[in-house]
């Protein structure tokens, strides 16, 4: 028998259970669906195998007569060519009865007494493959309209695809209609699916696909945009005429309410919860302004808040896109750069209390021909971004171990600051053991400076490499301590030599008590732990001569050196009377 209603809108019931019957009853006519029942599998059996459209069906497991499984096999078997989607009423849930039901044809669970958040994600989901199975069927007929149908739709969520979104973002520009664009990305999705299963990872989607939907007008096109990205299109009453700041506070208060409303947790697998990243671009209908310029702003939008750490939302503007062009810019020129032999070694002196020069800091400028001499500022943290780090770091290391081989009667020390990310990287030891035995240096000339963050990263790793370097004589040091997770556990576990105080404690002194108290106290700690004491930012009098009253400390700042080229540096100093 064929069915003339919308099938999406019909569901099968077959439970023997009058209670759970009526309550799935009530609340799916409550959501508007109409309800076919069967108190037992006998019925259910008969009325299914003349039915020629799916449906969704809820079957139970246990039912006289004709137990669930036996109906759904007896389904898969005799009409494979009725594809109905299967949700299994069930309060088992051992692996295997779960494996012997899937086996069958099963599609999905619901555990008794069944939660109506959970079964609405399910009747969604099911409602859905219902429907793209029923239009496939009628495009049958024609091929292009099939082909044509199928690129447009997501197969896991029966959401629109990234196509489907394109074509109505074009069509929105080319009617003149303002609209935006988001861009929603799941956080740390890769993470669920290896914890928790791809199953459990595409059941999720549909589960967020379900409440970006509860978030937006029916008008909205909501797509299944990338793996683990959703993109809406969505009308704003907004145009052109409003200023740029209303149109940022628009769109910013709808991705609040996207936030919120992924912050409850989802109940599925024990109960999941996540966040998510947003990027948001007006569709301004802009002269020469394509679908694949919105979606790039919207992109662009997005990138950044994942870079910010995710769990937060950007709204496109001009001076956003300036600052993405300027880092491709700069990281391209970099990258040329370094090839070039552009980089440049600069050293700023350590001293003792007698202004004895005893080391210096490694320090790397670049001397761009387009720019001139580029800040560390500006390119270090693009090269952060990038692999370019790890070249660079590499680099001050071979012309620092370099240029203490010039100097093998000399007993002064180089510190050479090393990024987390090269420090991370699995052969770091044995680079810095290259270069060492490249130039033939003692490795107590040699000083690695190292901040907090890193030493709570995998610590195993982080002390194993210590430790390998430490016996090639090489130091370590803590820069910038008191800035970030300062513990005695790790000092005490790692081979630390030495501790810089931060310039910010350093800036205050001798007026500021706070200040003073800190150097002071991490001073005294220090001693008492055997390790040496540098100050960064010495930049009068006042400061050395106070460092000097607390005790043993050396001093780094512009007061007695500005950083410069590391061969006049050594040639200023070492010929010192």
């Amino acid at each position: 028998m064929t069915l003339n209603t919308d099938q999406s809108q019909k569901i099968f019931i077959a439970d023997d259970d009058p209670v759970i019957s009526l309550l799935l009853e009530s609340t799916l006519n409550k959501w508007g669906f109409e309800i076919l029942k069967a108190d037992n599998g006998v019925d259910a059996q008969k009325i299914l195998l003349e039915i020629d459209t799916p449906l969704v069906l809820l079957l139970d497991w246990h039912m006289p007569g004709i137990n669930g499984i036996e109906v759904l096999k007896t389904l898969r078997e005799e009409r494979p060519e009725v594809p109905h989607y299967v949700i299994m009423l069930t309060s088992r849930s051992e692996k295997n009865d779960i494996i012997s039901a899937l086996e069958a044809g099963a599609d999905n669970f619901i555990s008794k007494p069944f939660d109506p958040d959970e079964l609405k994600a399910h009747i969604t989901v099911g409602t859905r493959f219902v429907s793209l199975h029923l239009a496939l069927t009628k495009a049958v007929n024609d091929a292009k309209r099939l082909a044509d149908f199928i690129a447009h739709y997501d197969q896991t969520t029966g959401l629109p695809n990234r196509v489907f979104l394109r074509s109505r973002l074009e069509e929105a520009i080319s009617s003149g209609n303002m609209a935006a664009l988001f861009l929603i990305n799941i956080d740390r999705f890769k993470i669920v699916n290896q914890a928790r299963g791809i199953e459990t990872g595409d059941l999720l989607l549909n589960y967020v696909g379900v409440r970006l939907h509860s978030c937006f007008a029916d008008e909205s096109i909501i797509a299944r945009f990338a793996a683990d990205e959703f993109g809406i299109l969505t009308p704003t009453p907004l145009d052109n005429n409003n200023p740029p700041a209303e149109i940022t506070d628009s769109l910013d208060s709808i991705a609040q309410k996207i936030h919120i409303a992924m912050e409850e947790e989802f109940t599925i697998d024990d109960g999941i919860k996540l966040t998510v990243s947003i990027g948001a671009a007006p569709v301004q209908c802009l002269a020469g302004e394509g679908p694949d310029d919105v979606i790039r702003k919207a992109d662009t939008a997005l990138r950044k808040a994942k870079h910010l750490g995710g769990n937060c939302s950007v709204i496109y503007d001009e001076g956003l896109e300036q600052e993405i062009r300027e880092k491709f810019a700069i990281e391209n020129e970099l990258m040329h750069g370094i090839e070039n032999h552009e980089l440049r070694l600069y050293l700023q002196a350590q001293v003792d209390a007698h202004g004895n020069f005893t080391g210096a800091e490694a320090l790397v400028r670049w001397y761009s021909p387009k720019r001139g001499i580029v800040p560390p500022m500006i390119f270090i943290p693009v090269a952060e971004e990038t692999n370019l780090v790890f070249k660079i770091g590499n680099w001050v290391l071979n012309e620092v171990c370099k240029l203490i081989s010039q100097y093998p009667d000399s007993d002064f020390t180089i510190s050479v600051n090393i990024s987390p990310r090269h420090f991370c990287t699995p052969d770091f030891a044995s680079q810095v053991t290259h270069f060492i035995k490249l130039w033939g240096i003692p490795g107590n000339r040699l000083v690695l400076e190292v901040t907090e963050g890193l030493l709570i990263a995998n610590v195993d790793d982080i002390a194993n490499k210590m430790r390998q370097l430490a016996e090639l004589g090489i130091r370590f040091s803590i820069d910038d301590f008191g800035t970030g997770y300062s513990s005695l556990a790790y000092i005490k576990r790692l081979p630390i030599a030495e501790i810089k105080i931060d310039r910010q404690f350093v800036l205050g002194i001798p007026d500021d008590e706070n200040d003073c108290a800190i150097v002071k106290a991490v001073f005294h700690m220090a001693t008492a732990l055997g390790l040496s004491v540098v100050a960064e930012g010495v930049e009068t009098l006042e400061q050395a001569d106070y460092l000097n009253r607390v005790g043993t400390i050396l001093h780094q700042g512009y007061y007695f050196c500005k950083p410069g080229p590391a061969d006049q540096i050594l040639k200023t100093w070492l010929t010192q009377k």
